[in-house]
């Protein structure tokens, strides 16, 4: 593999990808989100159907944007717009809008008008529900399939009965109700507190369940030596990095909790390191530098497993050199005192 000490690490590691079964999972339910809302838009009855909301509320470095970047990835793969590079789908069946810090009710309209491409979204309005009829036009009218709101943890909701609360709990039943638009909200936990103090939204919405991974799972086995063969992949080394071997494992899985954003982040770092160092690979040393100058800093970790786990494995290694000696000393004495032995016939004959 050739490597190229240009690449971008950083950039690299954003379009990694390795699959994991509730992944796949996931964006099956997404597709089969689309196809009831275009049996709906198909149906002739005059009634219409309130679509369902599907809730990913999973602790930071989970996987969450990586879920849907391979989702929009893999069903509408091409250039982005450069003119318009969140629009994910030129037809709008799917839009992804990602929230701001600090969303209320007033930019919370704009951003939903500016990712389906309104040329008035930044128009301020003396009625803010003018932007949410002008939406549900481009709704209907586009037969958007699927909204996705990522970073719902942004929304700014101080109490379910506060205004900004109130109005953006409104306009995410109306694009489900009214409009029976399927839509995605994915934020992390704290979201889900300020999402689902309206009943209703809670109602019909399913929630999907994140477990960390364990030490033992055979998935976080797999993540890990994935990473390993992707930075070759990629062209960023020039040997596979193993990262299942001796004590690695247990020490990225002590820094990580088990969750995955939080190993990529760490092996990110540590690949900085070791391409500073002109190193083939990422190795032990480079995690352990890592985990002091980003895991710790940054609330992953209170302590360095890696720098713990060496120092017992260099005391380990110690007194197993030491023990070899000591065996060996008392093996060459035993050898001196055994009868016969040519150190006591040396003995006999003096």
């Amino acid at each position: 593999m050739n490597v190229n000490n240009e690449t971008d690490i950083a950039v690299e590691f954003r379009h990694m990808r390795i699959g994991y079964p509730a992944l796949f999972e996931i964006h099956e339910r997404f597709d089969s989100l689309r196809q009831s809302r275009r049996t709906a838009m198909a149906d002739t009855r005059g009634t219409n159907t309130e679509a369902s909301c599907i809730s990913m509320f999973w602790p930071s470095h989970a996987g969450k944007t990586t879920v849907i970047d391979w989702y929009v990835e893999s069903r509408f793969p091409g250039q982005r717009s450069d003119v318009w590079p969140e629009m994910v789908d030129r037809e709008l069946r799917v839009v992804v809008i990602t929230l701001d810090s600090g969303t209320n009710f007033d930019s919370f309209g704009k951003q939903c008008l500016k990712a389906f491409g309104c040329p008035l979204y930044a128009k301020n309005e003396r009625n803010p529900w003018v932007m949410f009829d002008r939406l549900h036009k481009y709704i209907a009218g586009r037969r958007t399939e699927l909204i996705i709101f990522d970073e719902t943890n942004n929304l700014r909701m101080r109490k379910a009965s506060d205004t900004d609360a109130t109005n953006i709990h409104n306009a995410l039943r109306a694009i489900a109700k009214k409009q029976g638009c399927p839509i995605v909200v994915v934020g992390t936990e704290e979201a889900k507190e300020r999402i689902f103090s309206d009943t209703q939204i809670a109602n019909i919405g399913v929630q999907l369940p994140f477990e960390r991974l364990r030490l033992t799972d055979p998935l976080f086995i797999h993540y890990c030596a994935a990473i390993g063969i992707k930075l070759v992949e990629h062209g960023l080394f020039s040997s596979r990095s193993n990262f299942v071997q001796g004590y690695c494992l247990s020490c990225l899985h002590e820094v990580s909790g088990g969750l995955r954003g939080r190993v990529s982040r760490l092996v990110q770092h540590a690949a900085d390191i070791a391409r500073s160092k002109g190193a083939e690979r990422v190795e032990l040393r480079h995690l352990e530098l890592a985990t002091d100058l980003y895991a710790i800093p940054n609330g992953f970790i209170s302590f360095n497993p890696f720098t713990k786990a060496r120092k017992i494995d260099e005391e380990s290694r110690r007194r197993a050199l030491v023990e070899r000696s000591i065996a060996k000393a008392l093996a060459t004495a035993a050898a001196r005192i055994r009868p016969g032995s040519s150190y006591n016939r040396q003995l006999v004959t003096q």
